[in-house]
């Protein structure tokens, strides 16, 4: 599957140009926080976002980075609206692995947290990304590459269970690729990629503690975590999660119950993305952490 984006040649090349460069630079010059700001840049990216995908080379979110016009959902922002790309969960996490430690991003799509947290807090910090889409991972290795930034991939896709599965991939939106049970056929949109758990990724890579953990998976959640918390030692538990908020079938009614965690925030995504609340993004921590709290969003 051709995606458009070019991995061979160095950043700058593509840089945006005329009236591309013009709009792009508008979309970014808009205050960060107003609502309708972030309805001014879906007008104006309009013009770019159109068919074939192609690549662009622009700063944004502190980082040289080079991101697909069209095709994938976090990328766009990123590309058009990096003002709003999920701030207050990255400055939450920020804060949680401000001392130090290991982050987890399951879920990595091209690697935006994990790119975003190497960028702030650089070697003090362990990054482990999950992402089993080869073409997203090797985007997230160009701009790794590109910043000097240290990101431990994980080419694997989680379960509660170890084998192969079948990934799904969108047809129009990469970030919505989702993961099934059994080998596919093969098919131009549906590929198997290998399985395993949480703790068995946690045990084979020496991850004896987790500072932080992000977990975006479409809806597959439960099943990664009810089996890490069943079978992990507490001392294995992250101290802080940030999770989508999904119909979880009990998962969130255990995390704030038995096992221990509190809500401290959850954000509400960008209306014209996300109309459900029941999928904004929601923060919690551990009653065990020794680190301090952040404060709620």
């Amino acid at each position: 599957m051709n995606t458009g984006f070019d991995d061979a040649r160095p950043w700058g090349t593509h840089a945006p140009k005329g009236l591309t460069a013009w709009l792009i630079r508008l979309c970014h010059a808009l205050p960060g926080g107003w609502r309708f700001g972030y309805r001014l840049t879906r007008l104006f990216r309009g013009p770019i976002k159109r068919p074939p995908a192609r690549p662009y080379d622009v700063r944004v979110l502190g980082m040289s980075l080079r991101l697909l016009n069209r095709g994938n959902f976090c990328e766009m922002t990123a590309l058009f609206a990096p003002q709003y790309y999920d701030v207050p969960e990255l400055d939450w996490l920020g804060k949680q692995l401000a001392g130090g430690g290991t982050f987890v991003d399951i879920g990595g799509n091209i690697g935006l947290y994990s790119l975003a947290m190497a960028h702030r807090l650089g070697e003090r910090i362990d990054i482990h990304t999950v992402e089993p889409d080869t073409e997203l991972s090797a985007r997230m290795a160009f701009n790794a590459r590109h910043n000097g930034l240290k990101v431990n991939l994980a080419p694997v896709a989680l379960s509660d269970h170890e084998g192969v599965a079948t990934l799904r991939v969108h047809p129009r939106q990469r970030g919505q690729n989702s993961l099934q049970d059994g080998a596919c056929d093969h098919g131009p949109d549906s590929r198997n990629v290998p399985v395993t758990t949480l703790l068995a990724l946690c045990q084979s890579r020496d991850i004896a503690e987790i500072t932080a953990m992000k977990i975006d998976v479409e809806g597959h959640e439960p099943r990664i975590l009810g089996h890490f918390f069943d079978h992990a030692p507490e001392t294995l538990w992250p101290a802080a999660l940030l999770i989508e908020h999904v119909d979880d079938g009990g998962l969130m009614q255990r995390l704030l119950g038995p096992l221990g965690y509190r809500e401290e925030g959850r954000t509400v995504a960008q209306p014209a993305a996300q109309a459900r609340a029941d999928h904004s993004p929601l923060t919690l921590r551990s009653k065990r952490s020794r680190l301090r709290s952040s404060d709620a969003f």
